[in-house]
């Protein structure tokens, strides 16, 4: 009788460990492109990024956001684990800064005149 109870409990622990053990998630990483985020009221509900071609939704449920707020068109790097039902949830989001070259020109007044060049036009060589 004894060792049928300590047989039965072990295997309850052991199951136990089993089943707690098996379900854990793994957190994954990758980089990619903001195509769109959709906002209720002032919170972040889901994000889509694109990734070579492929469209990916992410819940953003107590999401971790670095370096501020993403916006469509910035680049991310997101931290995030498998969902329910085919979704996958964020767990942090960081946002990768876009470059923005300033251009020095002297207008006519002799007064310097500063612009933001758009990141797509913007080129290394105009930096002084």
């Amino acid at each position: 009788m004894k060792n049928s109870i300590l047989t039965l409990v072990i295997l309850l622990c052991s199951l136990t460990v089993i089943i707690g053990c098996g379900g854990k998630n793994e957190i994954k990483e990758i980089r990619a492109l903001v195509t769109s985020v959709d906002l209720s009221n002032d919170s972040i509900k889901s994000m889509t990024a694109s990734l070579d071609g492929d469209s990916l939704i992410f819940t953003m449920k107590d999401v971790r956001l670095n370096n501020g707020m993403m916006i469509k068109g910035d680049s991310v790097i997101i931290n995030y684990i498998d969902g329910r039902n085919d979704s996958l949830r964020a767990l942090v989001v960081t946002i990768l800064p876009q470059v923005y070259q300033l251009k020095k020109e002297i207008a006519a007044n002799d007064t310097l005149v500063t612009s933001i060049d758009e990141p797509a036009k913007a080129d290394s060589s105009s930096i002084e």
